[in-house]
Formats: C-alpha cells, sequence, structure tokens
C-alpha cells in the first residue's frame, strides 16, 4: 500500500471520529459511551499510524517517515481538540441551526434554575415554535398576551380535534374580533424537549392562519422565559 493511501485512510478514520463525536447528542455511539468510543478510536488510529509508519519506514528514507509521523501526530491533536471542545461545538452547532431553521428550539445548556433553550425571532417579528400536540406536528406562535393555547378550527381538526363535538360557549378576542370558543384539554403539548400534559386550550370557530397561539396555559407552567432581543429563552 501507498504512503499516500495510508495517509488517507488514517484521515478518513479520524473525521468519522470527530464528526460522530461533534454530533452525538445522546452520550452513546455504536453503542458506547461517548468517552469509550473516543478512546477507542484514539487508540485505534494510534496503533494503524504506528503500523503503517513501520512499513513506510521500511519502504522510504528516514526523512519521509518523520514527515509522516508529523501528519500524523497532528491529526491527533485535532481529534483530541475535537473531543476536548465537543460541549463548546455542539453550543455553536445549535445557535446556527437556529439561524439557519426558523422554528427550532435548541439547548443552550443547563442553567442554576433548570435545562434553557433558544429560539430566535422569525421574518414577520414574532416568535415561531416548531412541536407537537397529541403526537401531530404543528407550528406555534409565541403569544403572552393569550390565556391559553388557542387553535382556530381548521388547525384543530389537523392535530385529531373533533370539532364538530365541541360547545363554543365562551367568547375570546381575536385580530378578527370577538369569536366564539370552546374550551378543550390536550393531552400532550411538546415544543423541542419541552413536554406538558394535560394542557387548557380553546378551539375558536373561526379559521386562522394555519398556526397554534403558544399562550400562558403553556407558558406558565415554564421556570420562566425571557425575550431578550431577538432571543427567546424558555427555561424548563
Amino acid at each position: 500500500m501507498r504512503r499516500g493511501s495510508l495517509l488517507w485512510i488514517i484521515l478518513a478514520v479520524l473525521g468519522a471520529a470527530c464528526l460522530a463525536l461533534v454530533l452525538n447528542q445522546d452520550g452513546t455511539i455504536a453503542g458506547l459511551p461517548d468517552n469509550q468510543f473516543a478512546s477507542l478510536a484514539y487508540y485505534g488510529v494510534w496503533g494503524l499510524a504506528l503500523a503503517s509508519g513501520a512499513i513506510l519506514f521500511l519502504r522510504t528514507n528516514l526523512a519521509g517517515a518523520l514527515k509522516g509521523a508529523a501528519i500524523w501526530g497532528l491529526a491527533f491533536l485535532v481529534l483530541i481538540a475535537a473531543y476536548g471542545f465537543a460541549p463548546e461545538l455542539s453550543a455553536l452547532k445549535d445557535r446556527v441551526v437556529a439561524v439557519l431553521v426558523p422554528g427550532t428550539l435548541v439547548s443552550v445548556g443547563d442553567g442554576t434554575e433548570g435545562s434553557r433553550f433558544m429560539s430566535l425571532r422569525g421574518a414577520d417579528d414574532h416568535f415561531h415554535l416548531d412541536g407537537e400536540i397529541d403526537g401531530k406536528p404543528i407550528s406555534f406562535m409565541v403569544d403572552t398576551g393569550a390565556s391559553m393555547i388557542a387553535l382556530d378550527r381548521t388547525t384543530a381538526e389537523s392535530v385529531g380535534i373533533d370539532t364538530s363535538q365541541l360547545r363554543y360557549s365562551q367568547q375570546v378576542m381575536t385580530a378578527n374580533g370577538v369569536v366564539g370558543a370552546a374550551p378543550v384539554r390536550l393531552d400532550e403539548v411538546r415544543v423541542g424537549d419541552i413536554v406538558r400534559r394535560g394542557v387548557a386550550a380553546a378551539v375558536t370557530e373561526s379559521d386562522g392562519l394555519g398556526v397554534a397561539l403558544l399562550g400562558m396555559s403553556f407558558l406558565n407552567t415554564l421556570t420562566s422565559f425571557d425575550f431578550r432581543g431577538d432571543r427567546l429563552i424558555l427555561t424548563d
């Protein structure tokens, strides 16, 4: 095997290990805890480098072998740095995702009061969050002026609510004026990694924007929620 081929194999293994460590979210990789995986990758690549280095030393001059050893040493430093700074790299990746994918709620670490999540303001000057109601995907718009989660009739039907059985016994104010609303209770509401069960909500008679208003019946269950410029911080 040529020296160049050996080097590319080692670099490929190194790159795959670094990528797995940086993107890992659940603490395990290939069934191993991430620290064990890192150790296995480290010693495996180191053994491959030593073995290939010995072969190359026999086939080429000393200068070429030392050059190859220097490159491999640098590659190991990159692996160690990637593992050591994995939390920082993961946080940076989350912030990039929040910018590139509107509606994404990303973790920004655990504080003294609980887990903290961040979302960025949308182009329409509102905060939109992707979530689920009773297991069905839905887009939320954060509205602190709404006393509870509010869904228009079409949106309610899209998450499995039978609107024909509802009694619109309440009156609520919307952007289109006063409309009838029916109280409901949602089995499960999920926004990112935040999950609440038995959340009070209301279904309005009118058709709306195709989004659910994330009102205070959900927000009040959080430890805190803060608007910081173009960022929304939710603490669970």
